[in-house]
């Protein structure tokens, strides 16, 4: 007689579908989260969800002074903003895990990366190995993602080639990967690009 061969979902399936972890993301410019298998917009978060950011954001005073510096002085728009820039890209780690306990901020390639005055005080910086990189290193890694030559990111970017090197080799240093092959995986790893 055969045994069955049983596949352990549990390996491939986002827990947040099956327990009471949550995964915040972003959709056409609106936030929801998934738990217990539902998802929900942000004015039907369940009441603990928005408690636990309540929370959070109690514990990042830094991160709120962005926000009101950024003109959001109500509760609503401020966790709103919070969320997308702290934990608003979909990712397999849950953003807050099933003790209820909000997981550290996630890298969230918004599309204001390089140019926002916020960027590592309200989001989080990219960290590698053995360093951060910087917003010009991370718009010289999403070239390289997207498979341009030194020349052609030294033209789309406006700096020299040998600035550009330069970059390439402090990623490489903070990242510990040398070739450029595998800055290309990184930058997807990251997130910097997709397919």
């Amino acid at each position: 007689m055969n045994e069955l061969n049983l596949v352990d979902y549990s390996k491939v399936t986002p827990s947040v579908l099956v327990d009471s972890s949550v995964e915040f993301f972003l959709h056409n410019e609106r936030i929801y989260c998934i738990t217990n298998g539902n998802k929900y917009e942000f004015d039907e978060f369940p009441e603990w969800v928005v408690e636990a950011m309540n929370l959070d954001m109690t514990a990042n005073p830094k991160a709120v002074d962005c926000l009101i510096d950024w003109g959001l002085e109500e509760t609503a728009p401020q966790m709103k903003q919070y969320i997308a820039c702290r934990q608003g890209g979909y990712d397999e780690r849950p953003d807050i895990d099933v003790n209820g306990k909000v997981q550290p901020s996630e890298y969230v390639g918004c599309g204001r990366r390089g140019k926002c005055k916020y960027e590592g005080k309200l989001c989080t910086s990219l960290q590698l190995s053995y360093g951060t990189l910087t917003r010009t290193e991370i718009l010289v890694l999403t070239e390289i993602g997207n498979c341009l030559l030194d020349k052609e990111i030294a033209d789309k970017l406006n700096i020299s080639d040998h600035t550009v090197r330069h970059h390439k080799d402090s990623i490489s240093k903070k990242s510990g990967l040398e070739r450029k092959p595998a800055l290309v995986g990184l930058a997807f790893k990251l997130g910097l690009v997709t397919c």
